[in-house]
């Protein structure tokens, strides 16, 4: 109440106030603040609401209401940011009825004259729009219908203005949001002409104006209710769908995801437009779904729409289910695998919502035309038939999940490389509804299967954990004790393939069940057996997979000192992935690792930096060189540049610039590589640069003036960027405090600049800045 009383002897118009200010230098500035100071406290959660509303309302709030008037822009737009504030403070402070209602009302006297008047400053306009957007989307059952008709009066005139078309879509889609949830907000009175001017604003080039626009039709169309409630314009849902197919395309996913999602809006809203999302939208996702760009969330937003198209009764299943099927036989045998695997994820997505009986007979038909269907036809039906046994308990239907798991397994012998991989992935994916009948059959060929089928089985598997993990792997909890067994075996397996799977299994299954899998992987990661080395590779290849899925850092961190033991082996394999384990983990989540880096890992990077163990192979008519630790530099290098960004703390930069310097004059990939990190080191660590600047110049003088000797074509680009690079490198210590009071460093810049062989490569380099 005190910190308000001040605010108001500040923001206060009387005389008086004005008399006291008058002693006070650049009173507009201060009244900014203490404008910015009360918006800071309205919005800070910290405060109880009830007693921050009890001050402001008696106190404060007419002299906010005041300062909308002011003469300077930035103190209007300010109390309109404050005013933003306030709704939403009445609702958590539980005001009365009677108070909002007033408060309604002052705010509304406030806000309406600025929205109205067209010659002001686009920062008010748009605060303007943003304090309409809270007031009516919270307090509209306090304001009169002259009121919010007045405000939907000047939404309208804002959408139709160029300068504040954007802000007036964000305000729309602020008040649709809230009308879906308050049955007493009515849009009906603008609906109409707002569709109406957004599906004009989508045939913008703007692609700003375009996105806000598709994210606004969405969410108001949910608005609509029953086809009763609200009279549309004859012609409008055809215009708005029509407009929306035209954005139906994979060139830009997001806005396709959100043109999809608009469409499902309106069919879901209004199930009479069925004939027009048929004749307009259903063309253009037949077009999308060949597309092998398809994915994420623009692939969710398809199978959506589908969905609704099949319930709402706009095409039917089995006519939508021929369209799609029909693009493979289309496309031949140029349709990709990805392509397959959204066609295959949409038929069985508008089968789920069939019903039992029609879907029933579907399966069967499916399961015929497996063992009687070819090349990409034959994957397209494996692929249905395992996406809809995630979705639908294929057990259930009698014989129909035996027949299918026998064929599954058949078809992993099959000749064609691209059946097999179907064929694993639609078992994998069969047995989340059904595990019961699937996962043993999965487990029980593995234990007798070795080489490529071995492979296919563990990639089953490992597609099965993760579908459960996309619906929370609660169901999977009791089967780990029988999967656990022989992924360990295999643990040990000579194939690098295999290992990789049972890593990425082990690593998703420690995500779901950390407190079982990660003690297993400790106790692994100390086997001293005489295979130790491929075991120890798995481990540390799962723990790696086990970041990447974003494991709690809290379960993982007491076991991570043992796996940072892994850096130690004598074998390269082992040390390579164990640096790519603290590679993800620096990445992915630094708290990790950070309090170990001094004793565990920095010690180990600087070696592994710069390890060279070249050795000569005889080729016959010649030798070649060969680099084991180069995989090693790299990653030392990858893990170095990561923890400059992520826990810089954790370094000690200086001693790392003799390894920088060694990593210069390395082979052209480390040069590269070392080179992105020295240029993200001048803005970062600028003063260990300029100190080592001098042992920079020798490597860095030998690659610009790399001669290009007899290479033309790729090769010739190749050795121009390579020596660019190293300029980049020059230039940016070149700008940093005290690098050229170094006389070594000065003299090699000035040298290149004055080059003429280096003119071109100098002024390429400057464009680029520029």
């Amino acid at each position: 109440t005190s910190v308000f009383r001040y605010m108001k002897s500040i923001l206060d118009t009387d005389d008086d106030a004005k008399l006291r200010r008058q002693v006070m230098a650049n009173s507009k500035s201060l009244k900014l603040e203490a404008l910015c100071l009360v918006r800071i406290m309205l919005s800070c959660k910290k405060h109880r609401p009830a007693d921050i509303k009890q001050a402001l309302l008696p106190i404060l709030l007419p002299e906010i209401c005041q300062c909308v008037n002011e003469d300077w822009y930035k103190v209007i737009a300010e109390a309109l940011r404050v005013i933003m504030e306030i709704p939403s403070l009445l609702v958590a402070g539980s005001a009365t009825k009677e108070e909002m209602d007033n408060v309604a009302n002052s705010l509304y006297t406030a806000i309406e004259p600025k929205l109205s008047e067209h010659d002001l400053d686009q920062e008010i306009k748009e605060c303007a729009l943003s304090a309409s957007a809270s007031l009516l989307a919270i307090l509209h059952s306090s304001l009169s219908m002259d009121q919010t008709n007045r405000f939907f009066t000047l939404l309208l005139e804002r959408l139709k203005n160029e300068t504040t078309r954007i802000a007036a879509i964000k305000t729309l889609s602020i008040i649709a949001k809230a009308a879906q949830t308050n049955s007493d907000l009515d849009l009906s009175p603008i609906m109409n002409e707002t569709l109406s001017q957004l599906s004009i604003l989508l045939r913008q080039q703007s692609r700003a104006v375009r996105q806000g626009a598709l994210e606004c039709i969405d969410t108001m169309a949910l608005c609509l209710g029953h086809e009763s409630s609200v009279s549309m314009d004859d012609g409008l849902f055809d215009s708005v769908l029509k407009d929306l197919s035209d954005i139906v395309v994979d060139t830009d996913l997001h806005l396709c995801h959100v043109a999809l999602s608009a469409s499902n809006s309106i069919l879901k809203a209004r199930p009479s437009t069925g004939s027009l999302v048929k004749c307009h939208i259903l063309p253009a996702i037949l077009t999308l779904s060949k597309s092998p760009l398809l994915q994420d969330a623009a692939l969710a937003s398809l199978l959506r729409l589908l969905e609704q198209i099949v319930l709402s009764d706009a095409v039917s299943f089995d006519e939508l289910r021929g369209l799609l099927a029909g693009l493979i036989s289309e496309g031949g045998n140029k349709a990709g695998k990805q392509v397959i695997s959204n066609i295959a994820e949409c038929i069985a997505t508008i089968a789920v919502v069939t019903p039992p009986s029609e879907r029933e007979s579907f399966i069967e038909n499916t399961i015929s035309a497996i063992t009687g269907s070819l090349g990409n036809t034959k994957q397209l039906n494996l692929l249905v038939a395992g996406d809809l046994g995630r979705k639908v308990n294929l057990s259930a239907i009698p014989g129909v999940a035996n027949s299918l798991q026998m064929i599954f397994l058949q078809c992993l012998d099959s000749d064609n490389e691209d059946t097999k991989h179907a064929a694993a992935l639609a078992l994998g994916r069969a047995s989340v509804a059904s595990m019961g009948t699937f996962l043993p059959g999965i487990l029980s060929s593995l234990e007798s299967s070795k080489g490529k089928k071995q492979y296919l089985l563990l990639s089953s598997l490992r597609e099965f954990i993760h579908c459960c993990r996309e619906t929370g792997g609660i169901a999977l909890s009791s089967n780990i004790p029988l999967i656990l067994p022989h992924l360990e075996k295999n643990c040990r397996n000579e194939e690098e393939g295999v290992r990789t799977m049972v890593a990425e299994c082990l690593g998703s299954l420690a995500c779901i069940e950390p407190k079982t899998i990660l003690p297993v992987l400790e106790k692994l990661a100390k086997d001293d057996a005489e295979d130790k080395r491929l075991v120890h590779w798995t481990v540390g290849n799962a723990i790696k997979f086990a970041i990447g899925g974003h494991i709690s850092s809290n379960d993982l961190s007491p076991f991570m000192p043992t796996f940072l033991l892994l850096l130690q082996e004598d074998d390269l394999a082992v040390k390579n992935v164990a640096l790519l384990m603290v590679y993800s983990a620096v990445h992915h989540s630094p708290q990790l690792v950070a309090g170990l880096m001094k004793d565990q890992i920095i010690a180990q990077i600087y070696d592994l930096a710069q390890l060279n163990l070249e050795r000569k192979v005889d080729l016959g008519p010649f030798k070649h060189t060969v680099d084991d630790a180069l995989p090693l530099r790299k990653a030392a290098l990858s893990v170095f540049a990561t923890c400059l960004e992520k826990c810089p703390s954790s370094l000690d930069i200086s001693s790392f610039m003799p390894v920088m310097a060694k990593a210069l004059a390395d082979v052209e990939d480390i040069q590269l590589q070392a080179h992105q990190v020295i240029i993200s080191m001048c803005s970062r660590h600028p003063i260990p640069v300029v100190a080592a600047a001098d042992s920079f110049v020798e490597p860095l003088d030998k690659t610009v003036n790399k001669k290009k000797g007899t290479k033309t074509g790729t090769e010739l680009e190749r050795v121009y960027e390579w020596i660019k690079s190293g300029l980049r490198v020059m230039i940016a210590i070149s700008m940093l405090d005290g690098a050229m009071n170094n006389r070594k460093f000065a003299d090699f810049v000035h040298r290149i600049q004055n080059s003429s062989k280096h003119e071109p490569f100098l002024k390429a380099v400057e464009e680029e800045r520029n």
